[in-house]
């Protein structure tokens, strides 16, 4: 999938993040959803970078599944 020309990429701070099982299943699930066109998770600075398309997915929905997954995020 291709990144669309009206692509927004967001960083959170998410706690909760303590090694390679959490950034595995982070990236598996939001890279699933539709309208993400990548994820990337630095476990060390507790980020997850997003980009998505906001006319098919909104930051709202992936910080719900973030927090479903059982993590925070941080202000």
């Amino acid at each position: 999938m291709g990144i669309a020309g009206d692509s927004k990429t967001t960083v959170y701070n998410v706690g909760g993040l303590k090694g390679d099982h959490c950034r595995d299943r982070i990236k598996h699930t939001l890279d699933h959803l539709e309208g993400v066109f990548a994820t990337s998770v630095n476990v060390v600075s507790k980020t997850v970078k997003v980009s998505y398309d906001p006319a098919v997915i909104s930051d709202g929905y992936i910080e719900e599944t973030l927090q479903t997954l059982g993590y925070s995020i941080q202000g």
